[in-house]
């Protein structure tokens, strides 16, 4: 499955995306902090539904 991974689409109000950007460097790096990310709501942000969608899939 994460080899079908192609992004996420930038929505008007959506996740800061330096912050997600970070957070799944950190997860493929195994330095990412257990608990769950809280991430500000940005304009021309990532979406919200597809970035927790995906942090499931990774984390679960």
């Amino acid at each position: 499955m994460a080899e079908d991974f192609r992004g996420f689409d930038i929505v008007r109000r959506g996740y800061d995306r330096a912050q997600v950007d970070a957070y799944l460097a950190g997860l493929a790096a195994g330095t990412a902090p257990g608990a769950p990310p809280v991430f500000d709501i940005a304009r021309r942000g990532y979406d919200r539904a597809q970035v927790d969608a995906r942090l499931a899939e990774l984390r679960g």
